[in-house]
């Protein structure tokens, strides 16, 4: 499939509530890696939602999907500590209700923290062929959301890392790359920039249940 332009999104937000906007920029990517499942039934885990612009862009883009959101609501340490995302803070999660709701039961909430959430969908079994990283970006955080998130990943899977370069105390690349390191073996990386993006090999080892 080839990139729409630049501007074919618009009409997806129109009417949205949002007091932010950190997923435009990441949409020529999306379109890239993901047009060839534009046709197909894509179920897809995102972990982190905020406003849902994201979800939005998921469940447009594939119109045959259906996404699990994971997310508390409740901001991150950064988030609380800059007063402008901190005021937005008590409305996300009304935001997010609203923007999500034209979509019906192609949308589930998970209103939890990541590490429960993850373990509660193992145990049930699910399985995902897309999952969106987009939590917490402390590097331990980023690390046990890597591992717990691929063994719900699907055969021939896509895994997407958002904001692989960002800079803190303790940022997610190096866990981003610990992760790389220890599944070599089972994973081909196919975008590497801001995000990084990777397709789970058919072959891939299953983890062992908990």
């Amino acid at each position: 499939m080839s990139e729409p332009p630049s501007n074919a999104w618009e009409p997806w937000f129109k009417g949205k509530q949002f007091t932010s906007d950190w997923a435009t920029d990441r949409f020529a990517v999306w379109t890239s890696v993901l047009g060839d499942l534009a046709d197909q039934h894509v179920d897809i885990l995102e972990i982190g939602s905020w406003e849902g612009r994201s979800a939005i862009f998921f469940l447009e883009y594939l119109p045959h999907s259906r996404i699990t959101c994971v997310d508390t609501f409740e901001g991150s340490p950064l988030l609380r500590s800059i007063p402008k995302w901190n005021a937005a803070i008590p409305y996300a999660q009304h935001r997010f209700d609203l923007n999500l709701l034209p979509y019906g039961d192609r949308v589930e909430k998970i209103c939890s923290h990541s590490i429960p959430a993850l373990f509660a969908l193992f145990r049930a079994a699910r399985c995902f062929d897309l999952i969106y990283i987009d939590g917490s970006h402390e590097r331990d955080d980023v690390l046990m959301d890597s591992i717990l998130s691929w063994r719900l990943l699907n055969e021939n899977g896509i895994l997407i890392w958002d904001d692989y370069t960002f800079q803190s105390a303790r940022p997610p690349k190096p866990a981003i790359d610990i992760f790389l390191a220890m599944n070599a073996d089972d994973l081909t990386e196919i975008h590497r920039g801001k995000q990084l993006i990777v397709r789970k090999h058919a072959s891939a080892r299953s983890a062992d249940g908990v």
